[in-house]
């Protein structure tokens, strides 16, 4: 049980905030959760091309944002606010785009299996560099070389996701 501590936290995290998400689109205006969805990732805008670059400033601004407030003590706590905030969008854009007509093979094939690996590796990412006070003992030690290969792992599963996007695409 102790070792499926930090699993549990990560599935309780995911499953909030992605509910978070539903229920935030259910009650925004089309015209703002539009623009909330488009800003972030515009390839979720499937009348436009999108240009995939606009993903992997999303990805390190997140990233980044993650890496300053875990590097002051006062701003530590707000890491894992914003992963949070991270799994909401993930509900928000999966909506958004669950209901716009014939996107259904886009969410299916592309949007959800991608965007849920790369949730998951973004909580782990922000569990590593500021772990919640009771999975402290699980993230003592090598906690600076798992987010490096966490934010590795995530880069690469973007890269495949932007491709598989291109290619879907065309």
């Amino acid at each position: 049980m102790q070792r499926s501590l930090p699993f549990l936290y990560l599935l309780t995290l995911l499953i909030i905030g992605f509910t978070g998400g539903t229920v935030l689109f259910r009650f925004a205006e089309a015209g703002m959760s539009e623009t909330v969805t488009v800003f972030l990732d515009p390839r979720l805008d499937l009348v436009t091309p999108a240009k995939p670059y606009r993903a992997i400033l999303a990805f390190l601004a997140f990233h980044g944002l993650a890496l300053f407030l875990a590097s002051h003590a006062a701003l530590r706590h707000a890491v894992m606010f914003v992963a949070g905030l991270r799994t909401v969008f993930f509900g928000f854009a999966s909506t958004y785009l669950i209901s716009q007509d014939g996107a259904i093979t886009f969410y299916a094939a592309w949007w959800f299996p991608a965007q849920l690996l790369l949730t998951m590796l973004y909580i782990v990412f922000c569990m590593n560099l500021s772990p919640p006070f009771m999975l402290k003992k699980y993230f003592s030690r090598h906690r600076k070389e798992a987010v490096i290969r966490v934010a590795a792992l995530s880069a690469a599963i973007l890269a495949s996701e932007i491709g598989l996007f291109i290619f879907l695409d065309n």
